[in-house]
């Protein structure tokens, strides 16, 4: 249990006795474990390194970085000029209701950044996560949110012959906005190769091809025939919350394309 610093001996006209003075060097040194409270301003012009939990409940307000290295709690207002960098553990921002956070600067995330409430900013940039598939067999892929984040380009290499490719999209129940893209990145070869997107009597939209375009209605299932996926095939899906909307734009024949 840290000690607290007391004036118990320390009077006027009195002897100062040496450890007064130790106690209160232990104290500011961090040799002796101390509990010190401060009740008016402290300026530090150096660094602050602090290996604990940092509490306050007025405001904290700093012109340069704020590391933590476990747990960095504010009940007042966190004003930071510099970064609020987290070494190890997550940042926590307040709701938009009870408890506003307002950054001026830019918000850099090399991980996740989740937030329980709404997000208002003049640019918001996002880098969507790009992946690639390449039929060195059958591909047939259940997605899910985890392994391929919202917003994800999804690249598709028909390259075997005799195999087939499908994407079985996430449930678009409970996830609207959710929106993939999916393109070939080369024209196909190999033979017969199929691509084909599904998900149980819920897709609509529309197919885009050259000779006109294709309705699709409740559907179960949008394939490409054999060889059909070419390079510069766009499908766009986009979830309400209830179905995939898909947009389809095929360099092929509507004969090519089935649903």
């Amino acid at each position: 249990m840290a000690k607290v610093l007391n004036k118990t001996g320390i009077d006027t006209n009195e002897a100062i006795i040496a450890n007064y003075v130790n106690n209160t060097t232990n104290a500011l040194t961090g040799i002796d474990n101390y509990n010190v409270s401060i009740s008016g301003s402290s300026t530090i012009t150096g660094s602050l390194k602090v290996l604990g939990d940092i509490t306050n409940t007025e405001d904290l307000t700093t012109v340069g970085v704020i590391t933590a290295q476990t747990k960095l709690q504010a009940l007042g207002d966190i004003n930071a000029v510099g970064a609020i960098v987290g070494v190890n553990g997550n940042t926590t921002l307040g709701d938009s209701i009870n408890d506003p956070t307002t950054i001026k600067g830019n918000i850099t995330g090399s991980g996740n950044i989740t937030l329980a409430s709404s997000v208002s900013a003049s640019i918001i940039i996002g880098k969507a996560n790009s992946l690639s598939f390449t039929n060195e067999e059958a591909i047939d892929q259940t997605m899910t949110i985890n392994e391929f984040p919202p917003g994800s380009v999804i690249g598709i290499n028909s390259r075997i012959a005799n195999t087939s490719v499908e994407f079985t999209l996430p449930t678009p129940v409970s996830n609207a906005g959710l929106e993939y893209t999916f393109i070939s990145n080369n024209n196909p070869s190999g033979g017969a190769t199929t691509v084909s997107f599904s998900f149980s009597g819920r897709l609509n939209g529309i197919a885009i091809c050259d000779d006109g375009t294709e309705d699709i209605e409740a559907a179960d299932t949008l394939q490409f025939a054999a060889n059909k996926f070419f390079k510069g095939t766009r499908v766009y899906c986009i979830s309400d919350g209830n179905t995939w909307h898909i947009t389809a734009f095929c360099l092929c024949d509507l004969a090519d394309v089935s649903s």
